[in-house]
């Protein structure tokens, strides 16, 4: 017992939640691998400097591991323990501290307190949503906060169904991978659910009908499309028609060639006659300069007459003028022979596609390879529709029959293990018949086609404090069946809230069961309790209070009386 006293001075309005009897759980849940995330409470700045240490006792000896939020991710283990219980640590050598992470760590607890595999990776438990160390030890340390004190079958308010059927099968000795088969056929029918969803909406398209609804529409379709297309395939076009159509085709891509060569034709035209533009002759001036300036530069040269000269250029530029006039006319002439033939072979065209229009024949082919090609695309469409309605409606029957063939093996599971299923249930029968004198109850463990259904009822009203009592019978069970067999850790801690609004009766026959199942397992069973709480207490003859009580006691009168010895926000 963790008593924590009340001061003389405390009014009735006041509380000791600040004591830090909750706390303590928190903390055991520290040391034992909880995740600590930036809200934990060890990560508080008031505490993440200090680091809180457990003392375990295994079959080997004593283990001190150490942990501060201020490095969650470590657990500080001395070389020398972690040689004797082979943990595989790691040495900083700039802190000089020895330490193991929190995932190896946990995985070690997994294996040395309910018997997990040592390494995960690569068995069945290395698969999400097996059995899990964290899980498994939270039934063992309720945290009040998380909604743990609700259900005798759930540690959290937000635990799944198949979360605890998995994990509750392992520890009562079960086959949990039954329940986990039936978690992964739930995962299938939300996907499956998700299909009928978006079918029905549209999202896949258009409204997805039936298999039965479907399968005459995609009947008749096929056969429609495949009817149509042996008569295109039978559809005869005389031969002049093919003649003409060719005619039709030889000329279209002839006209084509044409308007393809007209463009660099027209483009060198412009050309011609934008140099045709720019000759001109040299003015007398620019004559008279260049001769003045070779005179100079080359004196007693002989120059012809400035008239020969000048008739001489002049001569020169007709000549050129004539010769891009002759390029021009030559160039236009190529285009427009190349209109006139476009002209000629457009109207030739035009009265091959009238005659072929008025014979039908060709009209006639193209609207039904049109008609084809509609056909085969709604056949093709509700191909796809049958297909989604057989892929929906096959994976619900095949779904049906798994849930089916899992219940048969759920059943059968606790026919061959009826004998550690009868153990809890008379753990938990002697556990209710010593609380109430007056009321009955049963554990009923049930094979439902939903998975395992563990369910405690107690007789009478249901008030908060029979639904406790409910909590502690299972987890009662649970601490001897796993402490038995060495598949648990032989420890059970309950924080106060499990015994708020219990009769003060039940709760010290509580505090007597609790005792008798550590002492039959060699193990513990921890309270934390208000001490005023605590004494008036109806114990029995044959139980020690004195002893029961831990040393180290908790108090709300002064700020260094608490859990962490000061008082932070």
């Amino acid at each position: 017992m963790l008593l924590s006293d009340k001061s003389p001075d405390s009014g009735e309005k006041q509380t000791r939640n600040s004591a830090g009897k909750t706390s303590l759980v928190e903390l055991i849940h520290f040391l034992f691998g909880a995740n600590a995330t930036k809200d934990s409470l060890l990560r508080n700045p008031a505490l993440a400097k200090y680091t809180f240490r457990a003392r375990i006792e295994f079959d080997e000896g004593i283990l001190i591991v150490g942990r501060s939020g201020s490095e969650p991710s470590r657990i500080l283990v001395s070389m020398e323990d972690a040689a004797t219980f082979r943990l595989k640590g790691k040495f900083d050598r700039k802190s000089g501290v020895h330490y193991v992470t929190n995932e190896v760590w946990k995985e070690f607890l997994g294996a040395r307190l309910f018997g997990l595999p040592l390494h995960l990776e690569g068995s069945a438990f290395g698969e999400s949503n097996a059995p899990s160390f964290r899980a498994l030890f939270a039934y063992f340390v309720r945290r009040g906060a998380g909604g743990a004190f609700l259900r005798p079958e759930q540690q959290s308010e937000k635990q799944q169904r198949s979360d605890w059927q998995i994990n509750l099968s392992y520890l009562l000795g079960l086959d949990w991978r039954i329940p986990f088969e039936l978690h992964n056929v739930r995962e299938r029918e939300k996907q499956l659910e998700e299909l009928r969803k978006a079918a029905k909406s549209g999202a896949l398209g258009e409204v997805i009908g039936t298999v039965a609804e479907l399968r005459p529409k995609l009947v008749l379709a096929e056969a429609n499309a495949k009817k149509l297309s042996d008569d295109i395939a039978n559809f005869h076009v005389v031969e002049s028609y093919h003649e003409y159509s060719d005619r039709a085709a030889r000329a279209r891509s002839q006209m084509l060639a044409i308007e393809r060569r007209a463009i660099p034709l027209k483009e060198a035209a412009a050309h011609l006659r934008d140099a045709l533009a720019r000759e001109r002759a040299p003015e007398p001036g620019d004559l008279s300069r260049l001769y003045e300036s070779v005179g100079v530069e080359l004196p007693g040269v002989a120059l012809r007459r400035f008239e020969e000269v000048a008739e001489f250029h002049a001569s020169v530029i007709e000549n050129r003028r004539h010769h891009l006039l002759e390029e021009i006319a030559g160039i236009n002439k190529a285009i427009a022979d190349g209109d006139e033939r476009v002209a000629k072979l457009n109207a030739e065209r035009s009265s091959i596609l009238h005659f072929l229009s008025g014979a039908g024949a060709l009209e006639d082919f193209l609207t039904l390879q049109k008609k084809l090609a509609d056909l085969e695309a709604e056949a093709a469409s509700l191909k796809k529709k049958f297909e989604t309605a057989e892929l929906i409606e096959g994976e619900a029957t095949k779904l049906n029959i798994d849930r089916a063939n899992i219940q048969r093996r759920l059943q059968e599971d606790h026919q061959v293990r009826r004998d550690r299923i009868e153990n809890a249930i008379i753990i938990i029968g002697n556990a209710i018949s010593n609380l109430y004198e007056d009321r009955t109850g049963e554990f009923v463990v049930d094979a439902t086609e939903n998975g395992p259904e563990f369910s405690i009822t107690i007789q009478g009203d249901r008030g908060a404090g029979i639904s406790s009592m409910e909590i502690f019978c299972f987890d009662l069970a649970l601490f001897e069946i796993t402490g038995q067999e060495k598949r648990g850790p032989r420890f059970l801690i309950h924080d106060s809230h499990l015994y708020d609004g219990v009769d003060e009766r039940q709760i010290a026959q509580a505090l007597h069961l609790g005792s008798n199942a550590a002492e039959l397992i060699g193990g513990q069973y921890i309270v934390m309790m208000n001490s005023d709480i605590f004494d008036r207490l109806p114990h029995l003859d044959t139980f020690d209070r004195n002893a029961a009580v831990l040393a180290t006691r908790l108090s709300d009168e002064t700020d260094t009386g608490g859990l962490f010895g000061f008082r932070f926000d």
